[in-house]
């Protein structure tokens, strides 16, 4: 099974400087852009289905594409971000860092965040991701996620780190099984 998966569009959490992780805010008009601008690429993959986190930013970049490839979008838990900000998702940066510092500063020590899911938690949830994705009778799905999700997949499972990542990027995997083979990106630059 071919998936490429796609991160969504700019988010209104990006130019409203908040934490977005499971922050459920829309694409921004530059978001909505980009997403149409991506269907040059897609029309040409043969997609055959078009999966997408349950977050706001992610639906909307999946339904704009899937309905300029003539598909529909649908909701899949599995995509969704890793909630790395607990109880600061969605909350603006500088309000945080100003009245809940102990939040802010365990965020950047790498330590643990009141409400945010473990990376350990997370890696479980994409291994599950891999075997429940080759369930759907496609042979190329169109999986609309996230930055943290592909910056943890690329290491887990491809054993790449992730230096860049636009909006709108595209990472192209096979999965047969427990394998997953990279095949190629788009927008995505790699550290050596």
């Amino acid at each position: 099974m071919k998936v490429i998966f796609m991160r969504h569009g700019e988010g209104v959490d990006d130019i409203e400087d908040r934490y977005g992780g499971w922050g459920d805010l829309p694409l921004s008009d530059k978001g909505r852009e980009q997403a149409k601008l991506k269907l040059k690429v897609l029309k040409d993959l043969k997609i055959e289905r078009v999966l997408s986190s349950p977050l706001k930013r992610a639906i909307e970049t999946a339904r704009i594409v899937a309905q300029g490839l003539g598909l529909k979008s649908e909701k899949w838990l599995y995509l969704k971000e890793r909630n790395t900000y607990g109880l600061m998702s969605q909350e603006v940066k500088a309000e945080i860092k100003k009245k809940y510092p102990e939040l802010h500063d365990a965020y950047e020590k790498d330590e643990y965040v009141m409400g945010s899911e473990r990376y350990d938690d997370f890696v479980d949830r994409l291994k599950v991701m891999v075997q429940k994705i080759q369930e759907f009778p496609a042979e190329v799905v169109l999986a609309l996620t996230h930055g943290v999700f592909l910056k943890a997949f690329c290491k887990e499972f491809l054993g790449k780190k992730l230096d860049k990542k636009e909006d709108g990027c595209l990472l192209e995997v096979d999965i047969e099984g427990d394998t997953v083979t990279f095949e190629g990106a788009e927008g995505l630059t790699f550290k050596e």
